[in-house]
């Protein structure tokens, strides 16, 4: 057939001249089965490789982002773990403690038993270093401690945690309403229950600070409590003075002040 195509073209070249059999002969060679598979082939691969090109993309633009997103994680997790240690470095270089005071921090504070209502449960357990934890970010800026006082089983439990933003100021109105809901904590037993008593804290109130007191019995035992919660700039304060000794509301105001003064060194 080739050599037919060739013949025809040879003739046409006689009688018009080469601009036609240059163009009949081309076109032959474009008709041929060889030509159309290697243009077919030729259009297949281009399509292959931008729909390659397409479906890396996409691939490209997600592994971009995950490891966008892990360097935000990174930063952010670096930074609350910035804000433990320099919380850890308040509670364990505290000097200014009340009179009579074991100025050592030992482990955090342990509730003497599980509150039923849920606001007693949530201040207690922000004393014991379990806060709200809406904020804190990735690696949580949290830390608790516990100082021994003068009398016995009288102690001071501190609470510390750095949230972003707005969020200490939002967490410290739910703590605070949560002291006027905890009229009574009680694990259910005559043993161990506290409730709510007026206990004047002098330079404790106003916008970022609020108190309450609580009496009864843990353990069987004569119990008192004061919780304190306040808030020092991007950090969360939960403090409770207790003891089988009624504690002195004078010192439960001067730690709390102590603890706010301190804390608001973290925002510097």
């Amino acid at each position: 057939m080739r050599i037919v195509h060739a013949a025809v073209a040879g003739l046409l070249a006689l009688a018009t001249g080469p601009s036609v059999a240059t163009y009949t002969t081309a076109r032959a060679i474009r008709d041929s089965p060889r030509t159309t598979g290697a243009l077919a082939t030729d259009s297949a691969g281009a399509r292959a490789t931008s729909d390659a090109g397409a479906t890396r993309d996409p691939r490209a633009t997600q592994d971009a982002r995950a490891t966008q997103d892990a360097g935000a994680r990174a930063t952010r997790d670096a930074m609350a773990a910035r804000s433990t240690g320099r919380l850890r470095g308040v509670l364990g270089t505290m000097r200014d403690l009340p009179e009579g005071f074991f100025s050592h921090a030992r482990a955090p504070w342990r509730a003497p038993f599980r509150p039923r209502a849920s606001a007693c449960r949530a201040l207690f357990d922000a004393a014991a270093g379990r806060p709200p934890r809406d904020g804190l970010g990735g690696a949580a800026a949290v830390t608790a401690a516990t100082y021994d006082g003068p009398h016995l089983g009288e102690l001071a439990g501190v609470g510390l945690a750095v949230y972003d933003g707005n969020e200490a100021a939002q967490h410290l109105d739910v703590l605070r309403a949560a002291l006027i809901r905890c009229a009574t904590a009680d694990a259910g037993t005559p043993y161990d229950r506290l409730k709510a008593s007026p206990v004047p804290l002098p330079g404790i109130g106003g916008p970022d600070a609020a108190a309450r007191g609580l009496t009864g019995r843990a353990g069987g035992y004569p119990y008192r409590m004061h919780l304190v919660v306040a808030r020092s700039g991007h950090t969360l304060i939960t403090l409770v003075h207790a003891g089988l000794t009624p504690p002195d509301p004078a010192r439960t105001a001067e730690l709390a002040r102590l603890l706010v003064r301190e804390v608001g060194t973290l925002d510097g």
